[in-house]
């Protein structure tokens, strides 16, 4: 095993350090479901199939190896895309924020790529996040 506070580690895509493909389709296969059962959260899976459901999830597992720089095409809208019009709260965002380090966490996943994954997340924020519009007055 490399040593994490060796350069050539470091120089490895985050893909590879944090295990590769099934590493990242377990990373989803736990979030999901959490995301999934979320009292704030659920809401945005009301009324989508099983089936609707499990390609949401592979289409999940195809970003994240891609951005991640693994062997991995996204055939997905961009995230902007995606997420227009869902009305996405800062504080909906904080929950996830929290749901994806529990769920990193349960992978044994090093804080060093724990951090740099939410940082990756968070660069996504604003494409993600609608911001509050001031109400008409």
């Amino acid at each position: 095993m490399l040593d994490p506070e060796n350069s050539a580690y470091m120089r490895q895509s985050l893909y590879k350090r944090l295990g590769g493909y099934d590493v990242i389709a377990a990373f989803v296969a736990g979030l999901m479901p959490r995301l999934r059962r979320d009292p704030t959260l659920a809401v945005y899976w009301k009324g989508k199939s099983l089936g609707g459901q499990r390609r949401e999830d592979q289409l999940l597992v195809d970003f994240l190896v891609s951005a991640f720089e693994g062997p991995a095409y996204y055939a997905g809208r961009d995230m902007k895309v995606s997420h227009e019009g869902l009305g996405i709260t800062e504080e909906e965002w904080a929950i996830l924020l929290v749901h994806i380090a529990a769920t990193l966490d349960g992978l044994g996943i090093a804080e060093r790529e724990k951090a740099e994954f939410i940082q990756c997340a968070g660069a996504l924020k604003w494409d993600i996040v609608e911001p509050t519009r001031p109400a008409a007055g």
